[in-house]
């Protein structure tokens, strides 16, 4: 076992010396094989592993018996672990989904989190080459293309699974020997679910009946395919340079007339690449979402709305897919000190000053303006823009809308909500990156002037 785990962190380069690993932990056989395992390979890998258990609040008592072992585990083990608690069934119940699905959601959007807040460098799973068979069986069963063939990654961004060339018999024999206990799930019995019911019933028949190898036959499939795929996302990528571009606020702009000369197998790939841009799901949309939004592009199409609250629209020659809303975060700003806008990659800056004709000089890569001072009315906060915001533009008599005013700058409404805003008490300061606000100009009488910078943060 130790040898199998071994081999295969070496060989797909899944730990570092000096990683710090969270390890997702049920109690059951699997995920407390991962944690003896890692844990007897921690000096030799120079590791430090800390545990995650997730009360998911299905089976009530057996949950907590659960909860309560990996609890005692850990303390012999001398491994830090932290506990969440969820009620699943009111979540599922709240988002319209299935148990199982919710669950599984949860939990690795809480594994996530705290690996990014905590300093993880990795999140130990334990999926093992049974689940892979039965992952590969259940999407055939959903219509997969290629891509899902390939099963369950081995690594995917901080998410490893070193178990994942070592079968259930590998996990059970290992433990019967270590003489180790471990949680059982009864609800793995149920098949009413369908991944339950391919592991219980299908595959037995399959091996009975048809063909007792096919548990590596799937595995050979996927392995074979995975390095086939590796080759093609090769192609996808170069092609992505040419036709994928990002706004400034993470919108995936795809050139329509280059996509539309591709070959349909392209065109499916690059709509995942892109979809996967936005959603954030490495699997990307099903064929039939893609299907769809390959006859919108190649038929241009003005947009479809697809799953995930994801809008694709199309502005000239280009279809756009972004979420809709605004999405600039509101931030306090304080003059003499940066302030940060991830959303854009952008910084925004501010000094105080007495005022001189040189601080008017622009940088490269950057937007200064400078105001008045003592015509501005702290404190300041920096955010999107609002539906229905005005203000009176420099120079200009009265006031118009900030849609009205982009409008004339011919900025495309989609990406108005890109527009970040600086306003003081009095409403609208700076309409970054394009234009002041008159009641704070400069004049012969000014004295003290506020100089303002935005700079885009390299991303090269």
């Amino acid at each position: 076992m130790y040898d199998k785990v071994i081999i295969t962190i070496r060989t797909y380069n899944l730990l570092f010396s000096g990683n710090k690993v969270l390890i997702a932990l049920s109690g059951g056989a699997d995920s407390v094989a991962l944690l003896k395992v890692l844990n007897e390979l921690k000096n030799d890998l120079d590791l430090n592993l800390e545990a995650l258990h997730v009360n998911h609040m299905i089976r009530s008592d057996d949950a907590d018996k659960d909860e309560n072992f990996c609890k005692v585990f850990c303390d012999k083990l001398n491994i830090p672990i932290t506990i969440i608690r969820e009620d699943i069934p009111a979540l599922a119940e709240k988002e319209k989904k299935g148990l199982e699905e919710t669950a599984r959601n949860f939990r690795y959007k809480v594994l996530n989190e705290i690996a990014d807040n905590n300093g993880f460098d990795k999140i130990a799973v334990g999926h093992h080459a049974d689940d892979q068979v039965e992952t590969v069986l259940f999407r055939i069963f959903r219509g997969t293309g290629r891509s899902g063939l390939i099963g369950i990654p081995i690594k995917l961004n901080k998410i490893i699974r070193p178990l994942l060339h070592v079968t259930k018999k590998d996990i059970l024999e290992f433990l019967k020997d270590e003489k180790i206990e471990f949680c059982y799930d009864f609800s793995n019995e149920d098949n009413n679910f369908t991944r339950n019911y391919i592991r219980n019933s299908l595959l037995k028949d399959i091996r009975k009946n048809i063909n007792s190898s096919i548990d590596s036959i799937i595995l050979n499939v996927a392995d074979t395919l995975l390095e086939e795929d590796r080759f093609l996302e090769s192609i996808v990528l170069e092609k992505a340079k040419e036709s994928v571009s990002k706004s400034r606020g993470g919108k995936i702009e795809l050139a329509l007339d280059l996509f539309c000369s591709y070959d349909i197998w392209l065109r499916r790939r690059l709509l995942r690449y892109c979809l996967s841009a936005i959603s954030g799901d490495s699997l990307g949309p099903d064929k039939k979402v893609v299907e769809r939004m390959d006859h919108a592009c190649c038929n241009y199409r003005n947009g479809i709305s697809l799953p995930g609250n994801i809008q694709a629209t199309r502005s000239g020659k280009k279809m756009i897919f972004y979420r809709p809303g605004n999405f600039i975060k509101s931030r306090e700003f304080i003059p003499g000190e940066n302030l940060e806008v991830p959303e854009l990659n952008i910084t925004v800056s501010g000094i105080e000053l007495s005022f001189k004709p040189e601080l008017l000089v622009k940088k490269r890569r950057s937007q200064v303006v400078v105001i008045d001072a003592d015509k501005v009315f702290p404190p300041f906060k920096v955010k999107s823009i609002q539906k229905g915001d005005r203000f009176q533009p420099l120079g200009m008599e009265g006031t118009k809308t900030v849609g009205s005013y982009l409008g004339d700058r011919k900025i495309d409404p989609l990406y108005r909500n890109e527009v970040p805003v600086l306003v003081d008490k009095r409403g609208i300061v700076w309409l970054i990156g394009c234009e002041i606000t008159d009641r704070v100009k400069v004049d012969s009488s000014t004295r003290k002037v506020l100089k303002l910078e935005y700079s885009e943060q390299r991303t090269d």
